[in-house]
């Protein structure tokens, strides 16, 4: 059994997910479909992400970008379940393959010719909230709306690195060194480390570099907002939340990993290196 979970904004990721439905009940295999998706398409199982368990779905598919990848990993991580990204969005860093032949893609899954690839998530807990938050690519403490600077006290372990005045700070996971921290002039790490990276956002202080921690560090965010405005805490740019008073985050290694399905070798550098040139129109 499958589940489809799709990009809700996009046309043609909507038409794909029904094309792939029905070449995957035509070979005789089950399919379940996100909730929305399902009342729009008429075809398959209905459910809820939050809904589905190990035991009835063997392969999680994400047909969008990145983004719409993103929201099926906490999910798919916590259960066991195997990812596989078809790209239908722009960027795709995270994704296995564009939506050309989908009836080679259900011949692959289901006589299981494929790799599984291991990626390593981060968690976070804030001070006063039950909740654990999962992140693959990063977790970011940042002004939000606020027009003001705030101030971050970033320790790694109870030991104080910096003090940073700006726009927030990222915590980054190897994975997510391609993705913000990049865009921020971070690092770019190997996506088998498990290394965490800590990167100020546009800081007032330029001595202020990115740090590269290793698996086992504890890393605590604490800040406090100016008189009357807020900051935001997001995970992967899919949860955001807006703390109107103090922040205090705890940030580590999760137990959690993802696993992507891979039909082909992934050369990561050979990856950033066309990435990039296509983010840059050349």
């Amino acid at each position: 059994m499958y589940f489809l979970f799709a990009n809700p904004q996009k046309k043609d990721t909507i038409e794909a997910a029904y094309e792939l439905a029905t070449l995957i009940l035509k070979s005789g295999r089950g399919v379940v479909l996100d909730a929305w998706l399902h009342e729009l398409l008429h075809i398959g199982v209905k459910k809820e992400l939050s809904q589905i368990s190990q035991g009835d779905i063997e392969t999680i598919i994400s047909l969008g970008g990145d983004g719409t990848l993103l929201r099926t990993l906490p999910t798919a991580a916590k259960l066991g379940i195997p990812v596989l990204g078809i790209n239908m969005g722009r960027v795709g860093f995270l994704l296995e393959i564009d939506h050309n032949n989908f009836s080679d893609i259900i011949d692959r899954l289901g006589s299981k010719n494929y790799q599984l690839e291991e990626r390593h998530m981060i968690c976070a807990t804030l001070k006063g909230c039950e909740n654990e938050y999962l992140a693959m690519n990063d977790v970011v403490l940042s002004r939000g709306g606020n027009p003001s600077c705030i101030t971050v006290e970033v320790y790694a372990d109870d030991d104080l690195i910096y003090t940073t005045v700006g726009d927030g700070i990222i915590a980054a996971t190897a994975t997510g060194s391609t993705g913000y921290c990049l865009a921020a002039g971070g690092p770019v790490l190997h996506p088998s480390l498990k290394n965490m990276v800590l990167l100020p956002i546009c800081s007032h202080k330029g001595q202020q570099l990115p740090i590269v921690l290793d698996a086992k560090s504890k890393v605590r965010l604490h800040s406090v907002p100016p008189p009357g405005s807020t900051q935001q805490i997001s995970f992967d740019g899919q949860t955001n939340l807006v703390l109107k008073d103090d922040a205090d985050i705890r940030i580590e290694h999760s137990q959690y990993k993802v696993h992507f399905i891979r039909f082909e070798t992934q050369k990561f550098f050979t990856r950033l290196r066309l990435k990039q040139a296509e983010w840059s129109g050349k």
